[in-house]
């Protein structure tokens, strides 16, 4: 096996057979990729030998010769971590090595990627680097294909290479879609702007949610605390709840600032973040269901959310959280922006019109109003809820498996709910309580659908 090379050039601007046959050879990350591996988990390290250098001071003048050694010896981890890594991309498929004393690597198939994402750090944007992220279905968040850190703009243009060899080149454009051309030069044609979120509506629709909500409770809380007892003792008890709310809000925030939506030959591109930029791309297909969220406080605005489920790499623990959350391709918009970009994302927009029978009544006195769903020969649509109302569109071709459920509350009415069961697992339209006859005549009918739709449009 050939030894890497000593240093990374730039990736040259080519594109078709010379593109290919170029990164067909063995590249090396960038240099400084140890520095912003390191980033907060460095400063962090610092600040922590700091704090224990101050509580030491005068007891042992030899620790910060312990520190810097520490230090020294975090930075030549790293260095040796990017000595040992390569990457190349040959018969379709993107290599990783790395590993000094086991060696570790990794392939990924092109044809199998989910997206190809451009992440920034805050150290890698004062340096002018970025990470590329491919997202595998199923596929570990710790184990996927990640080149940490290129230059920017090698980054973005090995990001349009690795789309173009992967992407094939349709036969023919669903009925209502845009016809999307993949392959070299692609990514050359203009991108056409779709949505752009604004701060000051993001910053409103973020205080006026669930997590807004709380915090208001939490301060008139604190302000009644104050008001009883006449000291601000008592506060600090609730430092930790005010601490955690702030920084949930800031990281909404920061995450969904700026979220620029545009269709591009490769699918639409989606740009977001404050600090910390993403830039990644939905492949056209790789879209498992769409959700529309329009929060009861929102509605007097006029304001939703669309989210999109998109099948990914699974979480580890420790980011399971942040690999609940949806993409958000309008964090908060207008009712039409957000169906002029389901219309982009779906050839129809089927309404749910069909209301369950007067008896679900005793079942769920609050929801009875709101339970509703629908359908054509592509796609599922189902709404449920009353303070929170979420509309979710599932294509047909993307289900999985059908469950037809009834609990003993619907055994006693004469009810049943059928399951739709897709790869992503983050949304849902499930066609509840419905009667039971109907239920055993969707459970028939819908597998049928789905076998049809799959071979149209899979």
């Amino acid at each position: 096996m050939s030894s890497p090379p000593s240093a990374e050039p730039p990736l040259p601007a080519l594109r078709g057979d010379q593109a290919v046959a170029d990164l067909a050879g063995w590249h090396r990350l960038h240099p400084l990729t140890p520095v912003v591996r390191a980033g907060t988990r460095m400063l962090s390290l610092i600040v922590l030998l700091a704090g224990i250098a101050v509580l030491k001071q005068g007891q042992d003048s030899s620790q910060l010769i312990t520190d810097l050694v520490i230090l020294g010896l975090a930075l030549a981890g790293g260095f040796v971590s990017w000595l040992v890594t390569r990457w190349q991309v040959a018969g379709g498929v993107l290599r990783i090595e790395t590993g000094l004393i086991r060696r570790d690597s990794r392939r990924f198939p092109l044809t199998q990627i989910q997206a190809i994402d451009v992440v920034q750090t805050g150290v890698a944007r004062v340096l002018g680097l970025a990470e590329l992220q491919l997202r595998v279905a199923g596929s570990d968040s710790a184990r996927g294909g990640r080149l940490a850190c290129l230059r920017l703009a090698d980054a973005e243009r090995l990001r349009r290479e690795l789309l173009a060899i992967s992407v094939p080149q349709p036969a023919a454009p669903a009925a209502g879609q845009p016809e999307l051309r993949a392959g070299p030069g692609a990514a050359d044609v203009p991108e056409r702007r779709l949505f752009r979120v604004r701060p000051a509506r993001l910053a409103a629709a973020i205080v006026l949610s669930r997590a807004g909500a709380v915090a208001a409770i939490v301060i008139a809380v604190v302000a009644v605390v104050v008001a009883v007892t006449g000291s601000t003792v008592a506060i600090a008890s609730f430092f930790p709840v005010a601490l955690g709310l702030v920084l949930t809000v800031w990281r909404q925030y920061s995450s969904e600032h700026g979220t620029a939506v545009a269709a591009g030959p490769d699918g639409l591109r989606l740009r977001s973040g404050l600090i910390q930029v993403t830039a990644e791309t939905i492949r056209p297909g790789r879209v498992q269901g769409i959700r529309l969220v329009e929060p009861l406080i929102w509605r007097a605005f006029g304001w939703c959310r669309l989210e999109v489920d998109v099948a990914g790499p699974k979480q580890r623990r420790e980011n399971r959280s942040e690999g609940q959350r949806l993409r958000a391709l309008i964090p908060v918009g207008s009712r039409s922006e957000a169906e002029a970009m389901i219309a982009e994302l779906i050839s129809s927009q089927p309404a749910a019109r069909s209301r369950p029978p007067r008896r679900v009544r005793l079942k769920a006195p609050l929801l009875y109003h709101f339970l509703a769903w629908g359908g054509d020969e592509r796609y599922v649509v189902a709404a449920r809820g009353r303070i929170c109302r979420k509309t979710t569109w599932i294509p047909l071709e993307k289900v999985q498996s059908f469950r037809w459920v009834q609990g003993p509350v619907q055994r006693r009415l004469g009810l049943a709910s059928v399951l739709l069961d897709i790869a992503g697992r983050r949304v849902h339209a499930d066609i509840e309580d419905r009667p039971a006859a109907e239920a055993s005549q969707l459970l028939a009918r819908l597998p049928a659908q789905a076998r049809t739709a799959r071979a149209r449009f899979g």
